[in-house]
């Protein structure tokens, strides 16, 4: 008897990540209540991307939509010449954005099932990021969803990582689609 050809489901969720993928949309919900958080800043349409490597690496950039939320996107600012805006223009970025990068992990990874792909756990750290209490250990459960194409993720956060106050405990739900190029 040979060896099964099967590949393994950590495998094939890796061969699914890697790459580019754009954000489909954003939703915060409050898990006491179940209500969704609306003055969130990445409601309901965020921009950005994030990216994986092969090599287990991932870095992410979101900001608020220049369509949606054109209040949090002040536009001219100049980045050869800082002082060509005020700074309260500039924070804005600062407050309406967060970036991030460092290596990650995918565990209890199950078998894709038809167009379904695999789904699991990712845990990582950030190595370097925008806000400094972002830096370090994060985690999340994702699936996949038409052939890998885009996929779900799932993450518990404390309130105090967005800024809102009055709620408990939130549930960022963001779906992605993945970049190919033509």
């Amino acid at each position: 008897m040979g060896k099964s050809c099967k590949k393994s489901p950590v495998k094939t969720a890796i061969k699914c990540f890697v790459g580019a993928w754009g954000f489909i949309n954003s939703t915060l919900v409050n898990t006491t209540s179940g209500d969704i958080i609306t003055q969130d800043w990445a409601y309901p349409v965020p921009s950005g991307m994030s990216l994986f490597t092969p090599n287990g690496y991932t870095a992410l950039l979101v900001t608020a939509n220049d369509t949606t939320r054109p209040d949090l996107r002040p536009q001219g600012l100049d980045q050869s010449n800082p002082s060509s805006s005020p700074d309260s223009e500039w924070a804005k970025i600062g407050k309406y954005s967060v970036a991030g990068a460092g290596p990650f992990r995918l565990s209890n990874v199950t078998d894709e099932k038809g167009p379904e792909g695999p789904e699991g756990v990712q845990t990582g750290t950030f190595l370097t990021s925008t806000i400094p209490a972002r830096l370090g250990p994060y985690e999340f459960t994702f699936k996949f969803y038409n052939d890998c194409s885009a996929w779900n993720l799932h993450q518990d956060v404390g309130l105090g990582s967005r800024g809102l106050r009055g709620t408990t405990d939130c549930l960022i739900r963001m779906r992605s689609k993945k970049y190919t190029i033509k």
